[in-house]
Parts: C-alpha cells; sequence; structure tokens
C-alpha cells in the first residue's frame, strides 16, 4: 500500500512543482513581502524601532521576521521554493525541446503539406536536379544553409533561423536563479554597516546595520577633510570628504568620496552618507562686561584657558554642542575668577537673547565658530554583486531572444510533373506570421521565373 501511495505521491509533487499555478502565487507573496521590507528599515537597532512602533508592535514585528526580512527562514524556503519550481519547470519542458532542436522534420508528410499555411507553388522549366542549385541558393541567402534530401523521386530542402529564440525563457528562468544565488551570496558574504570619522582621525572597523556587531574592514580609512558648501537657504549643497586609506601605515590611495561618487577598495565600498560637527577648532566670542558695558573680542580654543582682559577673570570652554535641546549650536563653559570657578556657562550660536536666570559679570555671543566635522560614510561589501550583473545581462538577452526574435522555418518540396518542376513552399513561425508570411512570399517570388503558373494557397498548421 505504502509503494502505490509513493508511486502516486512523486508524479503528483513533481506536477506540482512544475506548475504555473505554484509559480505565480510565489511571485505574488514574494513581491508583497520585498514592499514590506522596504518600507520597514532593515536590521536596525530596538532603539530605532521603537522610535517608530509600538512595543507591541516591534515584538510582533521581530516574531514575524520583518525586521531582518531577507535572512528569515520562512523568506529563503519562498525563494528556494521558487528556483526549485524554475528547475523543474525546465527540465520537464527541456525533452522535448531537445528533440526539436536534434532532430528537425525534413520530409513532412502528405497531411502535413496539405494542413500548412502559407503555401506557395509554382513552375521551373528545369529538372529538379537543375532546379535544385537556384532553390538552394535562394533558401540559402533567406535562411541559411538548407538541408537536402531525396527520397521518393522528390527533393526536399529544409532550412530555419531564429533557433536560440526558443531557448529565450530558458534563459529567462536561468538569470532568475543566478539572480536570485547573487543576492543570497551578497546577503550571507557581504555586509552592509556606518561609520563615523572625525577630521584627522583614522577608523578600521564599522559597526553594522543590527548596531549590535562590529566588522573589521582589514585595512584604516583616514579622514584627511571634510568640506560642505550651502545654497543660501542654508541648505546643504555638497559636502565631500577627502579620505586616504592605509595597509598598516603604508598610504594605498587617497581619493574623494561624494554623495553617488563611492570609493571601492577590495571590494568594499565607501558611501558618503551624513555628515555633522564634531568639535570645534576655534571660537571667536564677543564679550561685553554688563557693568561698564565695555566690549571685546576674545579668541579660544576648546580646553584651552583664555584670560579676560582687564580682570581677573579667566575663561575655559568644556565642549560643544551640536545641539541643545533643539536651539542649535552651543558652547558649554566655565568662568574662574584665580582658580575658583564663579560662574557655568551656556552659550546659543542662534539664540543671542538666551540669558540665565542668574546673569554674571560678562555676557558672551558666538561671533564665530570654525568647526571641526565628522562624516559619516555608509560601508557596504557585496560579493554577489557581480553575479546579479550576469543574471541582469542573461536576462536582458532573454528577453531579446523571447520578444524580439522568431523561429522561422521553410519547407521546400521538388517534384517532377510533365518536363517542368514543381516547385511547393511552406514554413511557419511562431512569433509574427503576419511578416514571415510576407517574407516567405518574396522568396517565393525570387526563385520563381517571371512567366510562372502558379499559385498561393491560404490555409492552417504546422508540419513540425
Amino acid at each position: 500500500m505504502s509503494t502505490e501511495k509513493e508511486k502516486r505521491f512523486f508524479p503528483s509533487l513533481w506536477a506540482a512543482l512544475s506548475s504555473v499555478r505554484l509559480t505565480i502565487p510565489l511571485l505574488i507573496v514574494l513581491a508583497v513581502a520585498s514592499i514590506f521590507g522596504t518600507l520597514i528599515p532593515q536590521n536596525g537597532t530596538p532603539e530605532e524601532y521603537l522610535r517608530i512602533y509600538r512595543v507591541s508592535t516591534y515584538k510582533i514585528l521581530g516574531i514575524l521576521g520583518f525586521l531582518d526580512m531577507y535572512h528569515a527562514g520562512w523568506f529563503i524556503f519562498l525563494l528556494a521554493l521558487l528556483s526549485l519550481n524554475l528547475i523543474v519547470c525546465s527540465l520537464k519542458r527541456w525533452p522535448s525541446l531537445r528533440r526539436f532542436f536534434s532532430r528537425p522534420e525534413i520530409k513532412p508528410d502528405e497531411g502535413q503539406w496539405k494542413a500548412t499555411a502559407p503555401g506557395i507553388r509554382f513552375s521551373l522549366s528545369l529538372s529538379p536536379q537543375d532546379s535544385l542549385a537556384r532553390i538552394q541558393g535562394g533558401v540559402l541567402h533567406a535562411f541559411g544553409r538548407p538541408r537536402v534530401l531525396q527520397d521518393q523521386g522528390a527533393w526536399y530542402l529544409f532550412a530555419e533561423k531564429g533557433k536560440l529564440s526558443r531557448l529565450g525563457s530558458y534563459c529567462i528562468h536561468l538569470s532568475i536563479l543566478i539572480i536570485l544565488l547573487g543576492a543570497m551570496i551578497g546577503s550571507f558574504f557581504g555586509f552592509r554597516g556606518y561609520v563615523n570619522i572625525v577630521e584627522g582621525e583614522t577608523a578600521d572597523r564599522i559597526f553594522l546595520r543590527s548596531g549590535r556587531q562590529v566588522q573589521p574592514l582589514g585595512f584604516k580609512v583616514k579622514l584627511d577633510q571634510f568640506s560642505v558648501s550651502f545654497y543660501p537657504t542654508g541648505a546643504p549643497r555638497e559636502f565631500k570628504s577627502t579620505v586616504t586609506i592605509l595597509e598598516g601605515e603604508r598610504k594605498i590611495l587617497t581619493e574623494p568620496i561624494l554623495v553617488n561618487h563611492p570609493l571601492t577598495y577590495k571590494g568594499i565600498s565607501l558611501y558618503q552618507s551624513s555628515y555633522g560637527v564634531a568639535s570645534v577648532e576655534k571660537v571667536v566670542l564677543e564679550v561685553v562686561e554688563r557693568a561698564s558695558r565695555r566690549g571685546f573680542t576674545l579668541s579660544a580654543q576648546p580646553g584651552e584657558r583664555v584670560e579676560i582682559p582687564g580682570s581677573p577673570n579667566s575663561l575655559v570652554l568644556n565642549r560643544f554642542i551640536p545641539d541643545l535641546q533643539g536651539m542649535g549650536p552651543a558652547l558649554q563653559g566655565t568662568l574662574l575668577e584665580g582658580e575658583r570657578p564663579v560662574e557655568n556657562l551656556v552659550v546659543l550660536q542662534n539664540h543671542p537673547e538666551f540669558v540665565p536666570q542668574r546673569p554674571g559679570r560678562f555676557e558672551f555671543r558666538i561671533r564665530e565658530l570654525q568647526p571641526k566635522y565628522y562624516s559619516g560614510l555608509q560601508v557596504n561589501r557585496d560579493p554577489g554583486v557581480w553575479v546579479v550583473w550576469v543574471g541582469c545581462f542573461l536576462m536582458m538577452a532573454g528577453f531579446y531572444m523571447t520578444f524580439f526574435m522568431s523561429h522561422r522555418r521553410i519547407w521546400v518540396r521538388m517534384t517532377e510533373k510533365k518536363g517542368e518542376t514543381l516547385v511547393e513552399m511552406a514554413g511557419s513561425s511562431h512569433r509574427n506570421r503576419a511578416d514571415f508570411e510576407r517574407e516567405l512570399d518574396r522568396v517565393g517570388r525570387s526563385l520563381s521565373e517571371p512567366s510562372f503558373r502558379g499559385e498561393k494557397e491560404n490555409t492552417k498548421g504546422d508540419p513540425a
């Protein structure tokens, strides 16, 4: 009993895997899943997700695998099932296609001749042997070198062109498999992360997108200079990082990185992603003594002590804050009298009117900041990208063969009749049949004598 069930099970499984009814639902499910994978950020940190979603939503998305969808087991299973479906479909149809290529039918039977459309007949005032060279030359010019067969007093010629168009669907199937293979190689053997580098500093490792792992690069990246230019509105127009690749302490190359112009080294691509102000190199302050309204400028550097002229006080800028509670850049410092701290300062660049609750002896305003930028680089390694490109080119070739080429075949039969040669021509094309009929008509008229007598028959069928 079990043997009979197995005999029924495997053919049923083969039929299911080779069915288009499986292909279409798989493509729909994968397309919908890819939409979710595009809309939902992948491999983010819990903090990033909790800024977007509720805790319950975050947990559900994690359980369903939508936070790292392209590594989820169900997504890989769907890709594997689609690949198996394409392979089985191709294998099921391959034997008939192989017979089609290896054993072309040079001599159709009489029933196929009568059922073939279009049909062209004309007579030549030559013997079949003498007409053969003329017919061969005309067919060769239009369709390629014909195959010749003599049987029962008649001559048969067969020629074809565009056979590769029959392989178009196989190229498309193979290209999909190659693209999926390249995507899986990139997904499992590549990485995607980010790194922030301050001007003058180096980095030899990055943080992966999950935020939990560190990936060594195998070389060092030094940010030599970062520059940014702005539109009159204040929006950034262009920002550029000039970086040097180091192997140990040896300089390998120095190149700029701009948006959409990455730097690639050892298969690792560095993209300009973001930037920000890490600190300031120099600050110019306007200082006003509240009592006398005496004003002057003061140049300072973070961490250094600067004496205030005409007073026993000095100033130390402790740190730079890129954005203080949404109010923009700020400086945090300490006003000293001798060695004793007397006031903690917060100076806002965009809000000079800001006055602390207990104003001290001096007013400070920021006249100029010389920022020290950091550059945010996105770092990708995708060893499967060239495999994907091969699949894309193969897919374009498959689409060209499928939609722009046609397999055209022509049969010619020559028989002797009342001292003349009766020439019968028929053909078939699996695409653009009207154009093929016009081509066959041109070939027939070029081969017939000017005073030919014949007729054209419009019937249906294919002798193959």
